[in-house]
């Protein structure tokens, strides 16, 4: 049998490319297949072929250096990658490398081997950026440089459950997720401590698709996609399309991810999203440890305040603090890190009078400070006495979808009853009831 053989290349279909950024950090593990006994791939000048994936039981994100010439798949103890699924038949799937080029073949497996989440019934070349579905287990294919050996726990027995592999293959779910910008925003409310007014809700990302309900899964799995960006540009349109479809007049405040840059990603997004809901008051999001280029965040707070967009600090005090560059580009929310407010009623007198000199240091002019991260009754009243302008937590809500944020005000027995007549009365803030 002869084959086509195809170039390493990336597949302009999948459209996940544009966004390959370098990361801060890392999660999870990388993983080397080795054996002594057959000849190896040396790879090329470029690398070598990757499975990039979560591998079971634990769904671990892990990358998988293909060095043979001849690689088999399955749960089997002495096969050459083991996957610890019951789905994963004993010899399931074999990978062959000829020269550059990487082709996938089924062993006769019970719950098959799919290329794409097409069923293969023969020797399949496979691309950059493509998918290998072996039964449940989804990776997605690489061209990338090799690291270090780490072994993989195998199960005994295959279980033939053809009907929840699709829920498993969580990046065929993160690709359908973008193309169907399936991101439901969650609210959570943020309040006035003085009156208790409703002043604006921040919007918080979910999905409804299996395995990317979470934020945390969902920035995880756009991590290994390289669609951090692109998640993040998603999650701020998704916010003010549903506000705006409420009819809300609450300021949304909306996040950033550390990888957007402020000039090419997330000032262009706004300029968009302000000329298609001009009438939403918004609020944007940076974290206080992005604060590094005193001159960038200047220009990028004339320009998004030439929206007539808001300038929120993320996460004071979650790192280090930098209250020069604050002072020198003063914002119009500074919002303390929840780790700095949880237990403040029953922390030490040091304690609260470190972030009594925290508070008294940040009150620029004109900015209004928050303390996230709210559970208690105690918390709340503590915040209040060292001077925080408003406040965001559990105590007053849980990030909830639109139509159930006014529900959880009014179930708050410290907070009035707000409608659509008298939430925001000073400050023009409404969520519709309705």
């Amino acid at each position: 049998m002869s084959f086509a053989l195809l170039a390493p290349q990336r597949r302009t279909g999948l459209g996940f490319g544009s966004y390959a950024l370098p990361l801060p950090y890392v999660w999870g593990f990388e993983m080397n297949l080795h054996v002594a006994e057959e000849p190896t791939v040396a790879g090329t000048e470029k690398g070598v072929w990757t499975l990039v994936g979560c591998l079971p039981p634990g769904r671990s994100l892990s990358k998988l250096h293909i060095r043979k010439a001849s690689c088999v798949v399955g749960r089997k103890t002495g096969v050459d990658l083991q996957i610890a699924s019951d789905c994963v038949s004993g010899r399931h799937a074999e990978l062959i490398q000829v020269g550059e080029h990487l082709f996938v073949r089924d062993l006769g497996s019970t719950n098959g081997t799919f290329v794409n989440r097409r069923r293969v019934s023969q020797p399949t070349p496979v691309a950059v950026g493509d998918h290998i579905e072996i039964a449940d287990v989804e990776f997605r294919v690489e061209f990338i440089a090799p690291v270090d050996t780490v072994a993989v726990k195998s199960n005994s027995k295959t279980a033939p459950v053809m009907d929840r592999m699709d829920s498993d293959w969580t990046l065929s779910q993160f690709e359908n997720l973008m193309r169907e910008k399936a991101v439901t925003p969650h609210y959570q409310p943020i309040v006035r401590f003085d009156d208790h007014q409703l002043v604006g809700l921040e919007a918080l990302a979910r999905s409804p698709m299996c395995g990317l309900e979470t934020p945390a899964r969902l920035f995880q799995t756009a991590q290994l996609m390289g669609q951090e960006v692109g998640l993040s540009i998603l999650c701020r349109e998704r916010a003010l399309e549903v506000a705006s479809s409420a009819g809300t007049t609450c300021s949304i405040f909306l996040n950033t991810h550390p990888l957007e840059s402020l000039p090419v990603d997330v000032y262009p997004s706004l300029a968009r999203l302000r000329a298609e809901f001009p009438e939403i008051p918004m609020v944007i999001e940076l974290h206080e440890g992005a604060i590094q280029n005193v001159n960038s965040v200047r220009e990028f707070a004339a320009q998004v305040r030439g929206l007539n967009i808001e300038l929120a600090y993320d996460d004071f005090g979650a790192g280090q603090s930098r209250l020069l560059e604050l002072a020198a580009i003063p914002p119009d929310y500074l919002k303390f890190d929840a780790g700095l407010i949880r237990d403040i009623d029953k922390a030490s007198s040091k304690h609260r009078r470190l972030l009594q000199m925290l508070v008294d240091m940040a009150k620029f002019a004109n900015t209004q400070l928050v303390a996230e991260g709210i559970e208690t009754l105690g918390e709340a009243e503590v915040c209040r006495e060292l001077g925080f302008d408003m406040a965001q937590g559990f105590y007053y809500g849980r990030p909830a979808p639109l139509e159930d944020a006014n529900r959880q005000l009014q179930d708050t027995g410290e907070l009035p009853e707000l409608s659509a007549e008298n939430v925001g009365a000073a400050s023009g803030c409404c969520i519709p009831t309705s």
